[in-house]
């Protein structure tokens, strides 16, 4: 067998994960952080993340960070791999690439608090977030350059809501992650148009009319990009 030999100018790179998770709380998109407690960027906002262990899967390790950095142990709803983060000086530590994750956590996943050696965890705002760590921010605005272009050719906008849901709740889905207004009408005859919703036969009660509840059409999952 041959053995594999490194050049000598060859260099030691770090493997590591960053989770950008996000979930919807009171009409607002909102992404999941953490407050380091060490250096570097002590007492700084992240995203939650850190080394990938031997033999360990880059999904795992993802999922093992964001349950070790918070006390989120729901299992996500969708995650998936988006982007490699790996300029050279990234990390004052040394040369040390990112492979970043994409989450959605489930409805009405709300209340969080910090875990392992984070000092805090909290929901922000993910279009208005604090300072944060590193090149968090942007692996969080590719996560939501990612997470845009998914609502239009992913169908992952359903995942952010219960498994039934009304028009206008997704509408609200939409508009929060692309961070802008949506013509009711236009919005409702495109989204029935595309045969990806089907009535549940229910309807939600409340002031006024109540209203037509859907869920996803048998045939409309998550499509890969």
């Amino acid at each position: 067998m041959t053995r594999l030999t490194l050049p000598p100018q060859a260099t030691q790179v770090g493997l590591a994960v960053d989770v950008a998770a996000f979930a919807m709380h009171g009409g607002e998109l909102r992404v999941l952080l953490v407050q380091r407690g060490a250096l570097p960027h002590a007492r700084d906002w992240a995203l939650p993340g850190g080394f990938v262990y031997p033999g360990e899967e880059l999904h795992e390790a993802a999922l093992r960070e964001l349950r070790t950095e918070t006390t989120v142990q729901l299992e996500p709803r969708h995650l998936e791999q988006f982007y490699t983060f790996g300029e050279v000086n990234r990390d004052p530590r040394g040369r040390i690439v990112s492979v970043a994750h994409l989450a959605v956590l489930p409805h009405g996943t709300v209340h969080v608090t910090a875990g392992g050696h984070t000092l805090g965890a909290e929901w922000l705002s993910a279009h208005q977030p604090p300072a944060l760590a590193f090149d968090h921010h942007a692996i969080l605005d590719k996560a939501i350059g990612r997470l845009q272009l998914r609502l239009e050719y992913g169908n992952l906008a359903m995942e952010f809501l219960p498994d039934t849901f009304t028009l206008p709740e997704l509408q609200g889905v939409y508009e929060a992650v692309l961070n802008r207004r949506l013509d009711k009408r236009n919005f409702r005859k495109r989204l029935l148009s595309q045969g990806i919703l089907t009535p549940s036969g229910e309807r939600r009660t409340g002031v006024g009319r109540p209203a037509q509840l859907y869920r996803r059409a048998k045939h409309a999952r998550i499509a890969a990009l």
